[in-house]
């Protein structure tokens, strides 16, 4: 009895430390966008292009929760679709509006992000 209460009583703060959600529905938005037409000055622009798309997390929004982010019976998320996390990215880097991204275009928004923590350094 003593050793099944230990591993009650041990669990509690595993399930609530560790995040507990019942019910979590998401949905995602701006589904209808279409990827715009963009080129690449070079190789390395269009590397570092992608190390920002798949380094960098969706935009995710929590419309509705009950209870906290650790422990809630339910949480509503609405996920911007990869398709608008793309055309959010290239009209961040390309400066001068052309949709041509160059290597100097995507550097740059790379060493921001790395600086911002919102990305992992490549190297």
């Amino acid at each position: 009895m003593r050793g099944a209460l230990a591993v009650a009583a041990a669990a509690v703060p595993v399930t609530f430390g560790g995040g507990c959600q019942i019910v979590n529905t998401g949905t995602e938005i701006r589904t209808e966008e279409q990827m715009l037409p963009v080129s690449f000055e070079n190789a390395e622009a269009e590397k570092a292009f992608a190390a920002i798309i798949y380094g960098t997390e969706r935009e995710t929004h929590v419309i509705s929760r009950i209870g906290c982010p650790s422990v809630s019976l339910f949480s509503r998320t609405e996920t911007v679709a990869f398709n608008a996390h793309c055309n959010d990215c290239i009209r961040a880097m390309d400066k001068d509006s052309d949709l041509r991204i160059t290597q100097k275009e995507a550097e740059d928004r790379h060493r921001l992000l790395v600086e911002q923590g919102k990305i992992g350094d490549r190297r």
